[in-house]
Formats: structure tokens, C-alpha cells, sequence
């Protein structure tokens, strides 16, 4: 009877085994595509946008704080942030292209994608020199101490060569 008894419950581990093992669902509330995203380990792209928003706005407030800007300088600093924004970068992966591309495509697609970040560096170049001009000179020297502290990539934020400023 101990026998039989052992038998069984070895077999009922050895069937439970595999349920036990099974990764567990997505979490309640997810949307359809989130679930998807969940299984290959990404954030829901509702959440990402909501923590990024809400990440966005904190520092907003913290350059605000680092910076003591006035009224005056709102203007020059909303040029500013909007210019440095992350959102408004292209993706860091572009599909490939359909069929097979000669050579000089290949270069075609590459120096539209050059143009492209030249047009994005102009526009953020053109800002920050703005609002650099909006400063005074001890938020100047602050902002430059920020530039300092966190090396040439202070206003890129992602991998995408976007960013805002990231103090």
C-alpha cells in the first residue's frame, strides 16, 4: 500500500512538473498587443508613453528648479525642450526595404537618412543656442557645469540620438 501510494504521488509530480514550469500569463488589463509585448519581454507601449510623459514633465520642473528660470525665459526654454524632445526622433530600427537594393540605392537611402540627421541637429543646434542667449550668465554657468557633469551626450535621451535635456 506504501508502494502504490509512493507510485502515485511521483506520478502526480511528474505531471505537475510541466504545469509548474509554465510561464505565467500577462497581467490582468493588458490590451491585446500588450500581452504580445509582455511575451517578448517589451512594456506595454501605453505605459512607455505614460512613464516617458510623466518622466518628461519631472524634468521639466527639474531644469526649472537647477536653472531658477523667469518668466521671460519660458518661451526660449519650450523652443528648447521641444527641439531636445525624444518623441520627436525617428525609430532606431527602419524596416528593411522590399527586394533586393543596388548599390546606389543603398547610398540614396543612406544620405537621406544624413539629411535627415543634419535637419534634426540643425533644429537642436538652433534651439539651444537660443536658449543659451535667454540665460543669464550664472544659469549659463550652470548649464554648462550640467554639459560638464554628464559629457557631450547630456541632451541625448534613448538610443535613438533624440533626447531632452537630461540634467
Amino acid at each position: 500500500m506504501i508502494k502504490s501510494a509512493a507510485v502515485a504521488a511521483i506520478g502526480l509530480f511528474a505531471l505537475a512538473g510541466p504545469a509548474a514550469a509554465q510561464p505565467p500569463g500577462p497581467p490582468a488589463g493588458m490590451g491585446p498587443m500588450g500581452g504580445m509585448h509582455a511575451m517578448h519581454g517589451m512594456a506595454d507601449p501605453a505605459a512607455m508613453k505614460a512613464n516617458m510623459a510623466e518622466h518628461m514633465a519631472q524634468m521639466d520642473r527639474d531644469m526649472h528648479t537647477i536653472l531658477r528660470l523667469r518668466p521671460e525665459q519660458e518661451t526660449a526654454w519650450r523652443a528648447f525642450r521641444d527641439a531636445m524632445h525624444p518623441m520627436d526622433m525617428p525609430a532606431t530600427m527602419t524596416p528593411a526595404p522590399k527586394g533586393p537594393q543596388t548599390t546606389p540605392q543603398r547610398l540614396d537611402a543612406m544620405n537621406r537618412m544624413a539629411a535627415e540627421r543634419q535637419a534634426r541637429h540643425a533644429k537642436t543646434e538652433a534651439a539651444t543656442r537660443a536658449f543659451y542667449a535667454a540665460l543669464s550668465t550664472e544659469q549659463q554657468a550652470v548649464f554648462d557645469a550640467l554639459h560638464r557633469m554628464h559629457g557631450p551626450g547630456m541632451m541625448k535621451h534613448g538610443g535613438a540620438g533624440g533626447g531632452g535635456p537630461h540634467p
